[in-house]
């Protein structure tokens, strides 16, 4: 069960729209979450897309006094927020550091983050936090492109290479899955034209676990693993995308060093990346 959910934001349009998505979201869950709505601040500053950026000059006091201002404008910019037990928090950090030491302290069930996007040299330089959080692995992280809004998510794609999640990943899957009320397509992508005995004995595990929630399975024949994924998702109207990496395999596959930014940039849905290690 989702019972404690971890925002950060920088309060941009892209982060104020996450919030939002995650406020419907723990609206529609049976029993609400908790929200913990975190900002993240360093100075100077470096590029980033979640931490706020401040002219030259100002005093730590000044930016926390401007920071807590802008926390006490997000019921107005997002009205429902009123409706949740809800507690803001600032951190003199990094992003990444403030998340994980947050993720230390408190139990957190879920994280839900706005991501920017970006091409060319700016993914170089900017980065993703997101893509840092989710590498961290100490929560499931939601990312939420810039121009998505909240809405019924009737199909889940699920790309983990048919290798059995972890007790802990399938209960966030179930947990994401039900609030939604989604159709789980659990889907292996591969060079070669025949599953292997090995990938076949690891869906009927899968089965094993998910045989309570609507899904089925799919194996998809194509050179390249990203490409592959954005063609299903595109043929079968899939509205969230789910990855489950481990540090190893997968991982690389699609959270390597331009792939991993490839789909949180461009990702034009929202994307869940579970823990599985």
């Amino acid at each position: 069960m989702i019972k404690h959910i971890l925002i950060p934001t920088d309060f941009s349009p892209c982060a104020i729209n996450a919030l939002d998505f995650a406020v419907h979201f723990a609206l529609d869950m049976s029993t609400k979450p908790k929200l913990t709505i975190l900002n993240a601040y360093t100075l100077p500053l470096a590029y980033s897309d979640i931490n706020i950026s401040f002219g030259p000059g100002l005093e730590a006091n000044e930016v926390e006094e401007h920071i807590k201002k802008e926390f006490s404008e997000l019921e107005e910019q997002v009205p429902l927020l009123k409706q949740l037990d809800y507690k803001t928090s600032l951190k003199a950090t990094f992003l990444k550091d403030a998340v994980e030491e947050f993720c230390d302290e408190k139990k957190v069930d879920l994280i839900v983050m706005g991501t920017l996007g970006a091409s060319g040299v700016d993914e170089v330089v900017l980065g993703s936090n997101a893509h840092r959080i989710i590498q961290s692995a100490v929560a499931p992280v939601l990312v939420i492109p810039q121009n998505a809004s909240y809405g019924k998510i009737e199909n889940m794609a699920v790309s983990n290479d048919y290798k059995g999640l972890t007790p802990d990943a399938i209960i966030a899957l179930k947990d994401v899955d039900m609030t939604f009320g989604a159709k789980l397509h659990l889907i292996h992508i591969s060079k070669e034209p025949i599953l292997d005995t090995k990938k076949s004995a690891e869906a009927k595990e899968l089965y094993h676990h998910l045989k309570d929630i609507p899904h089925q399975f799919h194996f998809i024949k194509d050179e390249n693993v990203e490409i592959g994924l954005h063609k299903f998702m595109e043929q079968e109207a899939i509205d969230m995308l789910v990855v489950a990496p481990r540090k190893k395999g997968l991982f690389q596959k699609l959270f390597g060093r331009s792939e991993s930014k490839s789909l949180i940039f461009h990702t034009k849905i929202p994307l869940l990346a579970l823990v599985n290690d």
